[in-house]
């Protein structure tokens, strides 16, 4: 009787859980397939947030390559200008080196000079002597000795001349050393910076930010290569003095030892 009596609910309890399956299904699909006949019905679009944010900088760096915008100055590894900048501090402590020594062996050599001058000095008055009380050999001998001493005095003079030479190399390596080093320091924080602009990410006022940076750095360091290239040249042209004044010494010093 428990039975027979139960049977209208559990029958009416299965119709009811089908029904409300068939809604959620019904609801399921229109949800899933919605129809866009439904006036104010817009299509959900899939989200792009982060490329839409990216959009900016892409869209710039499309239009500077249209334009034929490029970096001016070609990036390099921190290893290959850290390499430089070690070598930049070597030449300058070299041309350092250089000048010190350069400055010594003219301060020796005017000395040299100056004693030599003082040979010749006494030597002509001699001379006059022995011509003003007639003694010929006497006076030819001094000739003699007094061109010695001259030839000689000439030399040393080119060697002074040399040494100031060698002076304004150095002195030109130096400035070399100096542009070339902070060229490179400017050029490593260019390099730091524009590896911070790649990871700006998508915040576009960083990017802009950077971006000014760069631009102001990178004109700085073309201005330092600009610089390091006149001082390069400078050297140079130092160069070719030395050798100039090193083939006149050695004319002299032949000359001086009594060659042709």
């Amino acid at each position: 009787m428990r039975f027979q009596r139960s049977i209208p609910w559990v029958v009416g309890a299965l119709l009811i859980g089908r029904s409300a399956g068939l809604n959620a299904q019904e609801t399921t699909t229109t949800q899933q397939v919605p129809d866009s006949s439904v006036q104010g019905y817009a299509p959900a679009r899939p989200a792009a947030a982060p490329v839409a944010r990216a959009a900016p900088a892409n869209a710039r760096a499309a239009i500077g390559a249209q334009l034929g915008f490029i970096d001016v100055l070609p990036a390099r590894t921190p290893e290959r200008i850290r390499a430089e900048q070690n070598a930049a501090r070597s030449d300058l402590r070299e041309a350092e080196s250089e000048l010190s020594y350069a400055n010594d062996m003219k301060e020796q050599t005017k000395a040299m000079v100056e004693v030599k001058k003082q040979e010749v000095s006494t030597l002509d008055a001699r001379r006059k002597l022995a011509e003003k009380s007639k003694q010929e050999a006497e006076k030819v001998a001094l000739e003699a000795e007094k061109k010695d001493a001259e030839r000689h005095k000439t030399f040393l003079e080119r060697r002074v001349s040399l040494h100031e030479a060698e002076i304004d190399r150095a002195k030109a390596a130096k400035r070399l050393a100096q542009s070339a080093e902070r060229g490179l320091e400017l050029e490593m924080e260019l390099t730091d910076r524009r590896r911070d602009r790649v990871s700006s990410g998508v915040n576009p006022a960083a990017t802009r930010r950077q971006d000014t940076v760069i631009l102001e750095l990178e004109g700085k360091v073309l201005e330092a290569e600009r610089r390091a290239a006149e001082a390069q040249k400078q050297v140079a042209d130092k160069d070719v003095d030395i050798a100039r004044r090193r083939l006149e010494l050695h004319k002299a010093q032949v000359t001086a030892a009594g060659g042709s």
